[in-house]
């Protein structure tokens, strides 16, 4: 306990974050899909023929396989701290395997 205190009106080494976010991709993917799903439906042309060349849909076929693909990462998190010459970054993701 003496040896805690005795730090106690120490300055932190680090700046406070001046931001700090995360994701838990493992939770919001299936709300995530459902959601792309419903943002590109207005974008849906019925009068495509089947197997016809198209463009894939933005969100719900472009950013949902990246979702797919990022299926392994239950979460990431960020932490940014702005000193006066650099900006410092932290990125942890967490893998489910």
């Amino acid at each position: 306990m003496s040896a805690m205190l005795v730090h106690m009106n120490q300055k932190p080494d680090s700046k406070p974050a001046v931001f700090v976010a995360g994701f838990d991709h493992q939770r919001e993917r299936e709300n995530f899909a459902r959601f792309s799903s419903l943002v590109d439906q207005p974008n849906i042309n019925p009068t495509q023929t089947p197997g016809a060349e198209r463009q894939p849909q933005f969100f719900s076929e472009n950013i949902g396989s990246l979702s797919s693909t990022l299926g392994g990462v239950m979460s990431e998190n960020i932490m940014v701290r702005d000193t006066s010459d650099k900006v410092l970054q932290t990125v942890v993701y967490k893998w489910s395997r």
